[in-house]
């Protein structure tokens, strides 16, 4: 009786513990719900910001060394200090709470084309 007992209370504990794994695993590969807007395609990426969450201190040698990815020009800093912006196409790099977003596909999300300013010609004689 003793060792039935036993192997009752053993594969008891081999049974919970299995339980226990398999749950662990169905969450691990459960699918991964995205907004609607990421299973859209990029496309459907809405161009509107969350303003709470832009801005924060940036080093001044970080926004020295910092160009824009697409083509390696310099950035100036806006006059609200939330976003990074080429002069020369109007793209706009957003800091978040302090750190600089330098993507190419958020440049181009939220470029602002009145913000492109037009160089002169160069004088040829």
């Amino acid at each position: 009786m003793r060792t039935f007992l036993k192997i009752a209370v053993v594969a008891a504990v081999v049974a919970a513990v299995v339980v226990v794994v398999k749950k662990l695993l169905e969450q691990r590969s459960a699918p991964v719900s995205l907004p609607s807007y990421q299973a859209a395609g990029p496309q459907a990426i809405p161009t509107t910001i969350d303003e709470s969450e832009l801005g924060g201190p940036v080093s001044q040698e970080l926004l020295d060394i910092l160009v824009c990815p697409l083509d390696k020009g310099s950035l100036r800093l806006s006059a609200d200090g939330k976003w990074l912006v080429n002069p020369r196409n109007g793209y706009r790099y957003p800091i978040r709470r302090g750190i600089p977003v330098m993507l190419i596909e958020e440049g181009r999300k939220y470029q602002d084309e009145s913000l492109i300013e037009v160089s002169p010609e160069p004088f040829t004689a």
